[in-house]
């Protein structure tokens, strides 16, 4: 009979990069986890998985100044000169 490997998997390794907003309000922030959980696999468990949470910091400003939020994996528009 085989025996159960006494060393665990490594585990799986999820990186979310979430606002501010959204990991300050206990509401929203589970219902993003439980979104991430059920797109790792299972939605009710962590088990096997190290879930890093980055609050979302990246900026991007115009050439009039403006200041706004850039959200990973969007495309930002290139004007001419």
């Amino acid at each position: 009979m085989n025996e159960l490997n006494p060393q665990p998997l490594p585990p799986k390794t999820i990186r979310v990069s979430v606002p501010g907003e959204v990991l300050n309000d206990l509401e929203r922030f589970q219902k993003v986890q439980a979104s991430v959980l059920g797109r790792a696999g299972c939605a009710a468990c962590t088990s096997g998985m190290q879930i890093i949470w980055q609050n979302f910091e990246n900026w991007v400003v115009d050439v009039e100044g403006g200041v706004r939020a850039v959200f990973p994996g969007e495309t930002l528009a290139v004007r001419g000169v």
